[in-house]
């Protein structure tokens, strides 16, 4: 029997909602859950126990580290594979950076700064290995973990209302937006080479377009266009167990088409 834990955030959580499914189609995999809101999972960290545990300092953590959660820590040396779900990779200040630096060679939007190739991925960079470098200072990486970013927003995020998102709708509509997507992942595909930990991108069928979850995936459609449904944990689930256990020493990211 295979012990997986999945760790992470409220995008972790939605895989949970998947367990079910995944365990009548799977029976010698054990599934496991520990998680926190976002940002008291950005606060929580593994001891020299092995134990992962919230931010005793942080009232929300303090609050819903039980209610999510059968116990207030998990010893992660009782599992034989960690999913770690949910980062953002600095994606809201991408998306701000992408709206308004795109590269000179592939013609510029009103509005828009023109700036190298080279100038823009290395910011990309910048923030992707700043949100990367402060999750392995809390939860340092070993050989069982393989890590799969939160899911883009939905196309509901686009429309305008209570639900809106500008840069994202911004960038989602530029002409070049797939290869934006594509610097981006490879950009998150490099920083987990670097520490030789598998990632698995969002997997395609999941999404409308580049930058987009397709809105049929959404838990709560009208009310929220960033979290996603019990469907979409399935499929991500499947995409995160076929991951291979160790990264060439090319900086490629695993894409998946379950």
């Amino acid at each position: 029997m295979m012990r997986v834990l999945v760790l992470g955030n409220s995008h972790a959580a939605t895989l949970r909602r998947a367990f079910p499914a995944f365990g009548t189609a799977v029976s010698d995999v054990q599934l496991g859950f520990w998680g926190l809101p976002g940002a008291a999972f950005a606060k929580a960290a593994t001891g020299p126990d092995g134990h992962v545990r919230p931010d005793p300092t942080d009232r929300v953590s303090r609050r819903k580290v039980t209610t999510w959660n059968d116990a207030e820590s998990v010893n992660l040396a009782g599992f034989d594979r960690i999913f770690l779900v949910g980062l953002r990779y600095g994606l809201r200040n991408v998306l701000q950076m992408m709206r308004r630096l795109q590269p000179l060679n592939w013609g510029r939007r009103s509005g828009a700064l023109g700036v190298s190739d080279r100038f823009l991925r290395a910011a990309v960079r910048a923030e992707v290995e700043t949100s990367l470098t402060a999750q392995v200072a809390r939860t340092p990486f070993d050989a069982r973990f393989v890590a799969m970013p939160a899911p883009y927003p939905a196309v509901s995020a686009t429309a305008l209302g209570a639900l809106h998102d500008p840069a994202l709708t911004a960038v989602a509509a530029l002409e070049h937006a797939a290869a934006l997507l594509d610097l981006f992942e490879d950009e998150i595909a490099a920083a987990h080479a670097a520490l030789g930990v598998p990632v698995v991108m969002q997997p395609r069928t999941t999404l409308a377009r580049p930058w987009l979850s397709a809105d049929d995936y959404l838990e709560e459609p009208g009310r929220d266009a960033r979290h996603l449904n019990a469907s979409y944990g399935l499929v991500a689930l499947k995409a995160l167990m076929a991951a291979p256990p160790a990264l060439s020493a090319a900086p490629v990211a695993v894409h998946t088409t379950v």
